[in-house]
């Protein structure tokens, strides 16, 4: 049974189900510098020689601990073919990496800063508003006239004898 054949009591309206807010996701920033490249053990005349990879494999990137569509974005390639995972390749990537995630967290805590600075800001001229009326008040009752009730003057009764 569908949810829009079940009865319903008369007078109840349908309830649209809410969708869930999209959530941007945190951007993370390219590291800077010139991308490692990635290398791999050849055979060569009967002896393994190091060469330059067509790309990093998928094992390489998990201990690395970076994403495939990450490393994508960044513009390096991968390699989904090799199923090596060279520990060169990796702490070279580890070391790119941590450039880029430094700078993610600088990124943030400076907009936090940012923030942080522009309510401090909106709160100082709150309280300069206020002391500034607060001020004016102060000062219209002290240059305000004062009025005291003026004293009798007693005149002294004559001395009957």
């Amino acid at each position: 049974m569908s949810a829009l054949s079940k009865k319903r009591s008369p007078g109840t309206k349908h309830k649209k189900e809410e969708k869930p807010k999209h959530v941007p996701k945190a951007k993370t920033l390219r590291p800077t510098g010139a991308a490692p490249f990635a290398v791999v053990n050849a055979r060569h005349g009967g002896d393994l020689v190091l060469r330059q990879a067509k790309g990093y494999s998928p094992g390489e990137l998990e201990q690395a601990g970076l994403g495939i569509g990450l490393v994508r974005r960044w513009g390096l390639s991968v390699d989904g073919r090799r199923r090596s995972a060279l520990d060169g390749n990796v702490t070279a990537l580890k070391k790119w990496g941590s450039q880029a995630r430094k700078s993610n967290v600088e990124a943030r805590v400076e907009g936090e800063i940012r923030t942080i600075e522009k309510a401090v800001e909106k709160e100082i001229h709150k309280a300069e508003t206020e002391v500034e009326k607060v001020g004016k008040e102060v000062v219209e009752k002290v240059e305000a006239p004062v009025k005291r009730r003026s004293k009798k003057k007693v005149q002294p009764k004559p001395k009957t004898t």
